[in-house]
């Protein structure tokens, strides 16, 4: 018949799980590239952040001085060879915020709500792009702001003033 294992005959050989689990190779704990680029992103936007701290009134009211600021830096971070954005990777969002802007908010209100998902389809498609992951971070933010035509304009002034940095900095296309 089987053998019955007393209580610590079963502390000894869980211990010993336990302890083969803690010796697994340092490679299983180490992270992904996506991972690393998430938040080599997310590090990034909170470093913009914090130099020039984003302004929801930006978007619900108007343009200020500290918004060209905060373009300045997020254009000129997403310009850098390290995050790697280039206008072909943004080109359809870009495309279809000018698309709703010629045709006019209201009439586009279910298009400017379709932007968030093909803003996390460019994003997934590019999981270890760094500046693919931070324009993300920074269209969330303003895109939620966005309720009416005024501030539909004034988000699309934030984006042109973010591309125009970036190309200004050397933004590839």
């Amino acid at each position: 018949m089987g053998r019955t294992r007393t209580k610590k005959q079963l502390i000894k050989t869980t211990n010993m799980y336990d302890n083969r689990k803690q010796t697994q190779p340092y490679f299983q704990n180490k992270k992904t590239k996506a991972e690393e680029v998430a938040e080599k992103a997310i590090n990034g936007y909170k470093s913009i952040k914090d130099s020039y701290p984003w302004k929801t009134t930006w978007i619900t009211i108007q343009a200020d001085k500290d918004l060209t600021y905060f373009a300045e830096k997020l254009g000129k971070t997403l310009a850098d060879k390290n995050y790697g954005l280039t206008n072909s990777k943004i080109r359809s969002i870009y495309g279809e915020i000018k698309r709703i802007q010629t045709s006019g908010y209201e009439k586009q209100k279910p298009s400017f709500y379709l932007l968030r998902p093909k803003m996390a389809y460019a994003a997934g498609r590019e999981l270890e792009n760094a500046g693919v992951q931070l324009f993300k971070l920074f269209f969330e933010d303003a895109w939620k702001e966005v309720k009416d035509e005024k501030t539909f304009k004034n988000f699309c002034n934030l984006i042109e003033a973010v591309l125009a940095y970036h190309k200004a900095f050397g933004g590839k296309d």
